[in-house]
């Protein structure tokens, strides 16, 4: 896509863009190198998918929305996160 901004959510924070896309870059929360905290931030989350002006498209695997909490933190952050699929429109080819 010519011109496209690439870059992580914390580089575009404060920005605005017409489309996001939101790779989750791991396949499941064991995939994840920084854990599961890391993995389902809410304020990641929110960065990412409150910057697009039309159209946010998140990009990952069906796994990564089955996760095994072990804490209450994490049950909060799967849910937050869960609800964001719950609220979406899936995109299939």
């Amino acid at each position: 896509m010519p011109g496209a901004r690439i870059g992580t959510v914390d580089k575009f924070q404060g920005q605005e863009a017409p489309l996001v896309f939101y790779s989750m870059t791991s396949s499941s929360k064991e995939d994840s190198p920084r854990g599961m905290e890391f993995l389902y931030s809410a304020n990641r989350l929110n960065v990412a998918t409150s910057r697009a002006k039309a159209l946010c498209v998140l990009v990952g695997a069906p796994a990564i929305f089955e996760a095994e909490c072990r804490t209450p933190i994490q049950m909060g952050l799967a849910n937050a996160f869960c609800r964001y699929l719950e609220m979406s429109r899936p995109i299939t080819s």
